[in-house]
């Protein structure tokens, strides 16, 4: 007996023992269940609430008043270029013999920039000389004998009033005086033709001297001493570095005045109305540091360029001190006047979109409507506006997408009203 039972007890000890695991795991995985759910349960609630207030509440938005249109800056990039700049070109053939100056010397106007020996020019002036002057002293000669001729007439036409000599030898001394004539009429145009030539060689020996045209720098020398020219091309000498902004040799030099330079201004047809000859402009140079040099504007080109809607217009520089170079890149300053608009907002407050071109306005109860607007000049971070506002209202600075007509918000001034 003591031994079955001992074999029954065993078996409903070890279920005893499997029933206390098995409920002990379930209760560790239901401890386990309520720590990991409930707080997750609990923050989904929290997001809900806090997402339902989100949505009841009036979005906080930043908002402006707008500004009285006034003058503004428009900055503009430019090239800067000398008052004055001539490429000399030689105006006869020949070798270069002398050179007298180089880039970035100074030269007066008249003053010798070089030389150029031309023989065959000489010898071709000589030549015509000599011409002239034989042909100089044949017309002596057709004179002498116009006036033989001339004496010969008169002679035989009083013997022929008495009847002393034939008709015919009358008419043949007649003859013989009117080709004297036509001979010295020859003899004369010969004569002003090997002038002509001649001067036009004495132009061609002096153009053997190349002078400034006028007082300034030389800012590019293309050919030394030895140099082939070609009257009236441009050469390439390889034996020097051409300084041309064009990137190659071009002419003999390159003289430009540089103690008052000038730009060349492309101005947007919104601001060319208020472009007018003697405006007062700024030029400064990024990276020097100084105050901007003053110019003015002295002519314009009185017409839209229909390629890119924008007025030619030029800028002189005084530079006496040679602070400006030709050649620098400029950002020439307008000061623009308004015309035609009366407020000012920053360009983010300016809604385009399918609806047309709008802002938000914060209206009564702090509901947001939108209106619509018409634009003027764009200054980049603000936007004049010529219709559509009265002046007094309120403006949200930079609205969202998710603004809707009618909504109730929560105005905030914003520190920057023009935000420009």
């Amino acid at each position: 007996m003591s031994v079955d039972s001992g074999h029954r007890s065993a078996p409903r000890a070890r279920t005893r023992t499997v029933i206390v695991i098995g409920v002990g795991a379930l209760i560790l995985f239901l401890v386990l269940l309520l720590v990991g759910v409930l707080p997750r349960v609990r923050n989904q609630r929290e997001l809900a609430t806090a997402a339902q207030t989100v949505q009841t509440a009036a979005p906080d938005v930043y908002v402006i008043r707008p500004e009285p249109a006034s003058g503004a800056d428009v900055s503009l990039a430019a090239t800067t270029q000398a008052i004055q700049d001539a490429i000399i070109y030689a105006r006869t053939s020949g070798y270069l013999s002398k050179r007298y100056v180089d880039i970035g010397d100074s030269v007066k106007a008249g003053q010798l920039l070089a030389e150029i020996a031309s023989p065959e020019i000489d010898q071709q002036l000589r030549q015509g000389e000599a011409d002239l002057r034989q042909s100089e002293r044949t017309l002596d000669l057709q004179k002498a004998n116009l006036d033989l001729a001339r004496a010969t007439m008169g002679r035989y036409e009083a013997a022929d009033a008495e009847g002393a000599v034939a008709k015919q030898a009358v008419d043949q001394s007649v003859s013989a005086y009117r080709t004297a004539q036509a001979a010295v009429a020859a003899a004369e145009a010969n004569v002003q033709s090997n002038r002509a030539n001649v001067q036009r060689l004495r132009e061609l020996t002096s153009w053997q001297r190349v002078l400034a045209p006028f007082s300034g720098a030389v800012i590019q020398r293309n050919v030394d001493v030895g140099a082939l020219i070609t009257a009236g091309s441009p050469v390439n000498n390889t034996a020097v570095a051409p300084s041309s902004v064009t990137g190659g040799a071009n002419g003999l030099f390159e003289v430009a005045r540089i103690d008052s330079l000038r730009v060349f201004v492309n101005v947007p047809q919104a601001y060319a109305p208020n472009v007018k000859v003697g405006l007062p402009v700024q030029i400064a140079v990024r990276g020097q540091l100084g105050q901007p040099v003053m110019g003015k504007v002295t002519r314009t080109a009185s017409a839209i360029d229909p390629g890119t809607r924008t007025l030619l217009t030029q800028v002189d520089i005084p530079n006496p001190s040679h602070r400006l170079l030709p050649g620098m890149f400029v950002h020439v300053t307008f000061k623009i006047a308004p015309a035609g608009t009366h407020w000012r907002v920053p360009a983010t407050a300016v809604i385009f979109d399918a609806q047309g071109t709008r802002v938000a306005i914060v209206g009564a109860e702090n509901t947001l409507r939108f209106q619509e607007v018409v634009l003027g000049r764009d200054f980049g971070t603000s936007i004049d506006v010529q219709a559509g506002l009265q002046g007094h209202e309120t403006i949200v600075k930079q609205p969202t997408v998710s603004l809707q007509e009618g909504q109730r918000v929560t105005p905030v001034e914003s520190k920057n009203s023009s935000g420009g």
